[in-house]
């Protein structure tokens, strides 16, 4: 094992690093977004456009999301020239964000459907009864009942979206993964355990930080189910990092 070697190579890597980051931020904030009015849909059940999120969510969730990524970078701009729309000289990066943007919003849709439907039916009626809005609704009473509930999920989606990022170099992105893959080359294979070790090093302290990030908002939560009095188990959550 060359650590001296691996000590070279890492300022390499500190000029991709954001690359990464910026694809893992922008999937999970535009992933998020996307899910809300995707799990909408299916909650109110409406003709169609449930059946058509409900085939949306299967697709994602069955098919790998290396064959999502070479769908939406060399079959995306196909599609949309036959619509009218010339798009060929995508970039990988966004093609890279875009799949993972849209393969989030199924997944989280998944987090936040059942964190919905797990708030009493009681609630709705009560916040009703006050005379609230359905935005106020949601906002003073829905949601800080869904949030303790979908966190641990979407944090694992997080952790989950870290991971499938590392495949996106797969389609010319030359992130951290992308660059070891350069790497490896370059030596001719003779230092692949020091360039990948390097890189699982790099996940992993990525990971760390968004594992802290996720367990602020855990203690946000608890203030949360102290204040409001709901109550959930940390196994039922199934949180797990």
């Amino acid at each position: 094992m060359d650590i001296k070697y691996m000590l070279e190579i890492f300022p390499q890597f500190l000029s991709v690093i954001p690359i990464t980051i910026l694809i893992v931020v922008l999937s999970a904030i535009f992933g998020l977004l996307l899910s809300i009015p995707v799990a909408a849909i299916r909650i109110r059940r409406i003709p169609v456009l449930s059946q058509l999120m409900g085939a949306y969510i299967s697709f994602t969730r069955s098919t790998p999301i290396l064959l999502q990524l070479f769908l939406f970078f060399f079959g995306l701009p196909v599609l949309l020239q036959l619509l009218g729309f010339d798009i060929r000289n995508i970039g990988p990066i966004t093609a890279a964000t875009v799949c993972l943007i849209f393969f989030n919003g199924a997944y989280m849709s998944e987090v936040l459907r059942p964190a919905y439907l797990a708030i009493d039916k009681g609630q709705h009626e009560a916040a009703e009864s006050l005379g609230y809005t359905p935005f106020q609704k949601m906002k003073r009473v829905i949601i800080p009942q869904m949030a303790p509930i979908a966190l641990p999920g979407l944090g694992n989606a997080l952790i989950h979206l870290i991971h499938d990022s590392s495949l996106v170099f797969a389609i010319g992105v030359v992130d951290v993964m992308g660059l070891a893959t350069v790497m490896s080359g370059d030596t001719f294979g003779m230092k692949q355990v020091e360039v990948f070790l390097t890189v699982a090093l790099i996940y992993w302290g990525i990971s760390m930080v968004s594992e802290q990030i996720i367990r602020l908002l855990e203690r946000r939560k608890k203030r949360v189910l102290r204040k409001t009095g709901y109550e959930l188990k940390e196994e039922e959550a199934g949180y797990s990092v």
